[in-house]
C-alpha cells in the first residue's frame, strides 16, 4: 500500500466485529516508514456507519470533533497511537494522550483501527495517569473485547507503563511546537466512504 503525501485526507476508520463502526476524516502531517502523522481537525464531522453496536460518540450526540485539534502518532506495529493536545485559542501545548487501539492497518483511503478504550495521559508538568479503566472493563464484560483481546490490551498497558515509568518515551517533544496549516480546510468525508472494503 503506498505512503500519502503530506495534506492528504486520510480516512481514520474504526472496525469492530468485522464491520466499519466510526469514521474521522484526517489531514496526513507525515507518512513515513516508520512513523504516520495525521491531523484531527476542529469541527470535522464524524461519519457511523450502521452498526448492531453504537458508537459512545453517537450515544452523546456528539457528530463533530471538539477543541483545538489533536496530532496522532503512529509507528507501525503499536497497539496505541501517541496524540498531542492544545488548549485555548493561542494552542497552549497540554501532552500526550497515548490512546490504546489496534495496530493501524492502511487502506486505499486512509486507515484502520479500533480504539480501546483504555488510555494514559503523560501532561507538560505532573506525573503520567491511567485513565478509563472502568469504561475498558465494562466494556470487557459486555462482549465489546474477547478475554483474549483483553488480555492482550492489558499487555500493552503494562508496557506503556513501563516505557512512562522508565522514561523512555520514543516520541520527539518538539512535535508539541506544531501548528497546522490555517489555510487548509477542514477535511470531509468522501463519496463512498461507507462502502470501500476492510483492510
Amino acid at each position: 500500500m503506498g505512503h500519502f503525501r503530506p495534506g492528504d485526507v486520510a480516512l481514520r476508520r474504526e472496525v469492530l466485529h468485522g464491520k466499519p463502526w466510526a469514521v474521522t476524516p484526517t489531514r496526513v502531517v507525515l507518512d513515513e516508514p516508520d512513523l504516520l502523522l495525521v491531523f484531527t481537525a476542529p469541527d470535522v464531522a464524524f461519519g457511523f456507519p450502521p452498526h448492531h453496536w453504537p458508537h459512545h460518540w453517537q450515544t452523546l450526540g456528539r457528530t463533530h470533533w471538539r477543541g483545538t485539534g489533536k496530532l496522532q502518532m503512529h509507528r507501525p506495529g503499536d497497539a496505541y497511537s501517541v496524540d498531542l493536545y492544545w488548549h485555548g485559542e493561542e494552542r497552549r501545548f497540554a501532552g500526550w494522550y497515548l490512546n490504546l487501539q489496534d495496530p493501524f492497518r492502511r487502506t486505499p483511503l486512509g486507515f484502520d483501527t479500533l480504539d480501546h478504550a483504555l488510555d494514559f495521559w503523560v501532561p507538560v508538568e505532573g506525573d503520567w495517569e491511567e485513565l478509563d479503566r472502568d469504561e475498558f472493563e465494562q466494556q470487557v464484560a459486555e462482549g465489546k473485547y474477547t478475554a483474549e483481546q483483553a488480555e492482550s490490551i492489558n499487555a500493552t498497558g503494562k508496557e506503556i507503563e513501563a516505557m512512562l515509568t522508565a522514561g523512555t518515551t520514543w516520541w520527539d517533544p518538539a512535535w508539541g511546537k506544531w501548528e497546522p496549516d490555517p489555510d487548509l480546510p477542514v477535511p470531509v468525508l468522501p463519496d463512498g466512504w461507507e462502502d470501500y472494503p476492510l483492510s
